[in-house]
Order: structure tokens, then sequence, then C-alpha cells
């Protein structure tokens, strides 16, 4: 009866480590979706569109 008791419990801490750690894990997406999105990276986008603007006005010149 006791070896029951102790299955039951190691099944029920598992499945609360699991929550817990698939909770952890989303917050560390969520975070690291929030760095991605800085306006540094914005700033560099602009830069680069208009570099490639820039070198399709020179290859579309080319005789």
């Amino acid at each position: 009866m006791d070896f029951d008791m102790v299955n039951i419990g190691a099944f029920a801490v598992l499945i609360i480590v699991y929550v817990t750690v698939r909770k952890l894990l989303k917050r560390f997406a969520d975070f690291t979706e929030n760095i991605g999105n800085s306006a540094y990276h914005e700033e560099e986008i602009k830069t680069l569109e208009a570099k490639i603007i820039v070198s399709e006005e020179k290859i579309n010149n080319k005789p």
C-alpha cells in the first residue's frame, strides 16, 4: 500500500515540475522576444534598407 502512495506522490511531483519548467521557459521566451524588438535593431534595419536601395540604383544605372 505504501508503494502505491510513493508512486502517486512521485507522479504528482513530476507534473508539478513539468508545469513549473514550462512556465519558466515561456517567460524566458517572452523576455528574449522583447529584447529582439529593441529600437537599436529598428535603426539598423533602416540603415540596411537604405544601403539596399542605393545598391539597387547603382545596379540599375550601369550601362
